[in-house]
């Protein structure tokens, strides 16, 4: 263990991260985020409806203060609903007081993948599924 925390790395190693950043060096930074905004934007739309019904707050800062992330606020069922969530594939991230936060990779989501996850968050709200106490037992890590 002690000949890997320091020296150079093996060549080999290097080769997949100049592969990557040779990519990144064809990405249009200004239509990755647009589609980013554009991801974030379509899951809110998918949902503002539910958010009064639900007393989820909508707390996520306009552009030019986020990155891909959206910030929901729901204080009493915040972590089952999150657990629910994952439970259906849709990975979200949760931290006190309610917060449920939802990132959008540009890169490897699309519209379609955006509106199923938003699709599942209304199964989620509408049948009350975060209810069910497997959903309610806090772990370590959300």
């Amino acid at each position: 263990m002690t000949r890997f925390r320091t020296g150079t790395h093996s060549a080999l190693a290097y080769a997949p991260l100049e592969a990557s950043l040779r990519l990144w060096q064809q990405v249009d930074m200004a239509a990755l985020r647009a589609k980013s905004l554009a991801l974030a934007d379509l899951f809110r739309a998918c949902l503002t409806d539910l958010f009064e019904t639900h007393g989820i707050e909508d707390i996520t800062p306009p552009p030019a203060q986020r990155g891909s992330q959206v910030g929901l606020v729901q204080r009493e069922h915040g972590y089952a609903i999150v657990q629910a969530l994952i439970s259906r594939g849709v990975i979200g991230d949760y931290r006190e007081p309610g917060l449920m936060r939802f990132g959008f990779t540009p890169l490897y989501l699309s519209h379609v993948d955006v509106w199923h996850a938003a699709d599942e968050f209304r199964k989620v709200m509408e049948s009350a599924e975060y209810r069910d106490p497997h959903f309610q037992t806090r772990t370590e890590v959300t």
